[in-house]
């Protein structure tokens, strides 16, 4: 039988088809939800995995690095200095991260810039001086001048000696990471609690300073050293990563802002861990003294 205009079976087809559409927009928008879930979950993780390297990177204006024809630095040669460590307070000695480790993952990195270790330190262009460990934030000291700052007393010896011992700690931490430019900051700025933060937590950091062979050559007084070509200073919080991998890790950044200058002190986020390796033996100067063979050449 032929259907009519006016039958019902038209009318049930409609709303049938309709049902499907209100469906299929539901099913859509609850996917559409749980990719939004997904995606946010993932943010999380990798925000979880990566952690914030504070970078300070300063170099000469004279410092130009001339290019090869296809626009790459030309490489520049350097021999290891080594400097100070910092170890942590309560540091075990088998804990202890060796300068050859050090240096020898900044070789691998500073390759990506075209520096590169010479093989005999008389022939260097530069002396690399490293400096590398642990900063000390006290925090018995820092809790003490927190909880004594609370009292009632409108005087009390000991939490003023505290909280000038814990600022002045803070103080010697903000110079070691490259952090002292906070205290031209405003008071309330976020940039300025950052740092703050950085100061009072405990980080790995490694600091490098690049000086001309020649300017050692060639100062005319043998006491004062000339000023370094360029500087960099990196750090991480120490509760981010093992050692290894926290040492690694800057070595890692070494390679991206060696012989840079950022105006300010700046938070990178870095997602990719690397781990430095036990080395043995790794040629480098002792001293600065040991220059002075350099100068009678």
């Amino acid at each position: 039988m032929p259907e009519t205009p006016g039958s019902p079976i038209q009318p049930n087809l409609t709303t049938k088809l309709k049902f499907i559409d209100k469906h299929n927009m539901h099913l859509r928008l609850c996917m559409k939800r749980v990719f939004t879930i997904v995606l946010f979950v993932f943010g999380l993780a990798s925000q979880a995995i990566a952690v914030e390297v504070l970078v300070k990177a300063n170099a000469r204006e004279d410092y130009l690095r001339s290019l090869d024809k296809d626009g790459n630095p030309i490489t520049e040669n350097y021999t290891f200095l080594k400097g100070n460590y910092y170890p942590y307070e309560y540091e075990n000695p088998e804990d202890e991260i060796r300068f050859e480790e050090v240096a020898h993952a900044l070789k691998q990195e500073l390759v990506a810039k075209n520096y590169r270790m010479s093989t005999d330190p008389k022939g260097a262009d530069f002396i690399l001086v490293v400096h590398w460990g642990q900063t000390n934030s006290n925090p018995d000291v820092e809790n003490a001048a927190n909880t004594d700052a609370d009292s009632r007393d409108l005087f009390n010896p000991m939490a003023e000696l505290d909280a000038y011992e814990a600022d002045k700690q803070a103080r010697e931490n903000a110079r070691i990471i490259g952090a002292t430019a906070l205290y031209d900051l405003h008071v309330y700025s976020i940039k300025r609690q950052q740092l703050e933060e950085a100061t009072r937590h405990d980080r790995y950091f490694v600091s490098v300073l690049a000086l001309s062979v020649d300017e050692i050559r060639n100062r005319t007084d043998k006491k004062v050293m000339p000023k370094p070509l360029w500087t960099l200073q990196l750090s991480l919080p120490t509760g981010r990563a093992e050692p290894n991998e926290a040492f690694g890790t800057l070595a890692k950044i070494a390679g991206s802002y060696s012989g840079e200058n950022l105006f300010n002190a700046d938070f990178i986020r870095e997602k990719e861990k690397r781990s430095i390796v036990r080395v043995g033996k790794l040629e480098f100067i002792e001293t600065i003294e040991a220059t002075s063979e350099l100068e009678k050449e």
